[in-house]
Formats: C-alpha cells, sequence, structure tokens
C-alpha cells in the first residue's frame, strides 16, 4: 500500500480521536429507567465528594468511592423521574435558594459556590442535579408520604410515659451515617458500603460531611444528627453501640433491621436537668402605639393607661377586653416563646418567667410603645420535651420510616440496568 494511503488513513482516524475520547468519555455505567449515568458524570461527582469531605484524591479513593456514589445517583434519578411524574419539578429559583443555604452553611460569600465548583474543575450543573434531586424527593414526602402519616394523641401520651421514666438518666446527642438494605440478598452489597464509609473516616473525612454526601438517613441534610437520645429510644444493637463509644467516637457498622448504621457520638448529659432557658410561655400583649420620640407628657398617659390595663386582669385574655376598650391599643397572642429568647429586652427576661398565670407585667418600652404582657401558662423548663416537640419528633420518625418504603417500592419497580466496564 501507497505512503499516501497510510496517510488518509491516519487523517481520517485523527479526525474521529475527539469524538472516540467524547464516546469512550461518556460510556453508560447503568440506565435507570430511560436515564443513563454516564462514566463522566459519575466520575465528577466521585472528584466532588473527595473535595467536599476533604479526602486525599488519589486513583484508589475514587475506586473506593465509585460503588457509593453510583448507587446515590440512582435513587437521586429515581427521585426525579418520580416527581416529573407527579407533576412537580424543581424552579430555578428553589436551586438558588438551596445554594445560597449551602453558602450560608458553609461561611461561604454569596455567589461564591459556582466559583468553587470551577476550582475544583467539576460543571456547575454536575452538583444541580443533586440538588434537584433533594428539592424533588422533599416535595414527594410533602405531597405524597405525609398525607398518609398520623400522630396520634395516645403515641403521644405514651412517648411522655417513657420519657417520664427516664428522668435523671444520661442522654446521648448521636449523629449517623445510614445505608439502607432493600432487599436480604444485598445485605452484604449495604454492608461493603458502609465498611468503604468507615475507611474514609478513618482518613480522616469529617463525619458530617462524609453523612451530607454518603447517608440515605433524613438526618443526611444536618450531617446525620439525630439529636438527644435516651436510652432505648433506637433499636437494641444501636443502642448498644452508642453505649461502648466515648465523645468524639464513631463505630464500626451497626445492623439493624433497616440497613447498617455508623454512629458518632457528639456528648452526653443527664436527661432532665433544669434548663430554664428553654421553658416556653404562652402570653397575650397589649401594645399601646407611642413613637420613638414621644413626649414626657404623652409617654406619662400611656403608661397610666397600660397600669390601668394591667389592674383589669385576672386572666391572660382580660388584656383582649382592656386593649378593646383603650383607643389605639392593640393585643395579641405570643405561643411557645422560649424565655432565652426574651435576652434582648432586659427586663422582659427578668419579669415574665417569674409571673404566675393569669398575672401581668410592664408596661415594657418597645420600638412600638409600651407593651403590657399577661401569662397564660408555661411548659419546660423542667428538662422535660413539651408535647410539641414529641408529636413533632414522632412525625419524623415516622415519615422518615415511610420514605423509606417508598424508595424500596421505587427501586423494586424500576428497570435499573448496570453496565460493565
Amino acid at each position: 500500500m501507497s505512503a499516501s494511503f497510510f496517510r488518509a488513513v491516519l487523517a481520517v482516524f485523527l479526525g474521529l480521536l475527539p469524538t472516540l475520547v467524547l464516546a469512550q468519555s461518556l460510556r453508560v455505567v447503568a440506565r435507570v429507567n430511560d436515564d443513563a449515568i454516564s462514566d463522566y458524570e459519575l466520575g465528577q461527582r466521585v472528584v466532588f465528594a473527595i473535595h467536599t469531605t476533604g479526602l486525599q484524591d488519589s486513583p484508589e479513593i475514587r475506586q473506593r468511592l465509585a460503588p457509593q456514589i453510583l448507587r446515590q445517583m440512582i435513587d437521586e434519578k429515581l427521585q426525579i423521574q418520580d416527581a416529573r411524574k407527579l407533576g412537580m419539578r424543581t424552579t430555578e429559583g428553589e436551586l438558588e435558594q438551596r445554594v445560597n443555604e449551602i453558602e450560608r452553611a458553609s461561611n461561604l460569600p454569596r455567589g461564591q459556590f459556582r466559583p468553587m465548583m470551577q476550582s475544583m474543575g467539576v460543571p456547575y450543573y454536575i452538583a444541580l442535579q443533586q440538588l434537584d434531586a433533594g428539592i424533588s424527593w422533599s416535595k414527594i414526602i410533602r405531597r405524597k408520604i405525609r398525607p398518609t402519616v398520623e400522630v396520634s394523641e395516645t403515641e403521644i401520651d405514651d412517648a411522655m410515659g417513657r420519657i417520664r421514666t427516664n428522668v435523671g438518666k444520661t442522654e446521648s446527642r448521636v449523629a449517623e451515617i445510614f445505608v439502607p438494605i432493600d432487599r436480604v440478598e444485598l445485605a452484604d452489597e449495604a454492608k461493603r458500603s458502609a465498611d468503604r464509609i468507615v475507611e474514609q473516616l478513618k482518613r480522616g473525612a469529617p463525619f458530617a460531611a462524609v453523612a451530607q454526601q454518603f447517608s440515605q438517613g433524613a438526618s443526611s441534610t444536618t450531617g446525620g444528627d439525630l439529636g438527644w437520645i435516651l436510652p432505648g429510644g433506637l433499636d437494641p444493637a444501636l443502642d448498644a453501640a452508642i453505649e461502648k463509644l466515648q465523645p468524639g467516637q464513631y463505630s464500626e457498622p451497626v445492623r439493624s433491621p433497616a440497613g447498617w448504621h455508623v454512629l458518632y457520638l457528639i456528648g452526653r448529659r443527664q436527661f432532665a436537668a433544669a434548663r430554664p432557658e428553654d421553658m416556653r410561655l404562652n402570653l397575650v400583649q397589649l401594645t399601646l402605639a407611642l413613637p420613638v420620640n414621644a413626649t414626657p407628657e404623652e409617654t406619662s398617659r400611656a403608661s397610666a393607661d397600660a397600669q390601668k390595663a394591667m389592674a383589669g386582669v385576672r386572666q391572660c385574655t382580660d388584656l383582649h377586653a382592656q386593649a378593646r376598650t383603650l383607643k389605639g391599643a392593640t393585643s395579641g397572642e405570643l405561643k411557645g416563646i422560649r424565655v432565652g429568647d426574651l435576652s434582648a429586652n432586659r427586663e422582659m427576661y427578668e419579669s415574665l418567667p417569674r409571673l404566675q398565670p393569669g398575672q401581668a407585667a410592664g408596661p415594657f418600652r418597645v420600638a412600638e410603645g409600651l407593651q403590657v404582657v399577661a401569662l397564660c401558662s408555661r411548659e419546660g423548663g423542667d428538662g422535660l420535651p413539651t408535647r410539641d416537640s414529641v408529636s413533632q419528633q414522632l412525625l419524623i420518625q415516622k415519615l422518615e420510616a415511610a420514605g423509606r418504603r417508598y424508595m424500596r417500592e421505587l427501586r423494586r419497580t424500576a428497570t435499573i440496568d448496570y453496565k460493565q466496564p
């Protein structure tokens, strides 16, 4: 064959080379129903995870992280697909709001998330895909799952009874990284994922950052923080593992019926120790309008009206009736005001917690004028959680369990095809 023929063949090959390289970089590693995940996208997510968890980048680390992140990306595809099927789409405004939240949480100046991604060499849209999935899942929880979950008064009563029996015991503040087990035959695969997570922690990755990237529990958005947990508040295997930890330590993977857990002990304290700052007050306030530059005569008249209103209070709701008798006065209810949050107004902070229900205090100078405040009731402060907070905690637990069941069903009914390298 002539030299000119070889040159022609070489020219054609070189012309095709960029296309061949692009095809290789876009090789499909998994197909989720009708959506594909490319090798390029997976690689970029691995790089993003390495940077956000503070791990030392290496081919070994990338290889170890890839299976975990691919599983996470498959779940994200399912969440986005399901949200679209339900008629829900993530808006640009929602994505922008989420980016702003990340910037605040990371102490980044506003608008610096995109440049940070660029400095990693990771396209901005890679992060937006992950955020889109998180927003979509939140919408599914609110629309599809929340209406099916209820917390009864009996359940709250039972929880309050268990709480009272634990007064004086030690409670633990715990964070977790959760890897679910959807089917029994996948338990070993989930265990390998949990082991890889522990390896990352041993290499120095911050627990909260790893939880945000890899935990599939509802607490992942808060770095895995489960809050304060009493003995018996979790699965017995998890309770036993927590008992062995010292603050600042994390566990090896622990099996529960739902999956594998890596636990981190943040701290311990005595349960129900009195915390007056956490007392909640239910109040009624009466406000007499008074400008900041009021004359001494105006201030004196308003003060006299306030004293008259206080004298007519036998129960907190009497302030509403008093407000109707005073020209320019308004009244309103304030529920669940935390005592510690009153510290900006020293007079209120010192006076209101000392009131008995039905008593009033004031007048207090505020920006709007003069205020008289009556106490309706108080709760908390003895260290015991309120019924509302117990109800909210029960709701969160139920939503998380229902969310796990929903995701299992999405995976079960999906067509997921892993492509071989």
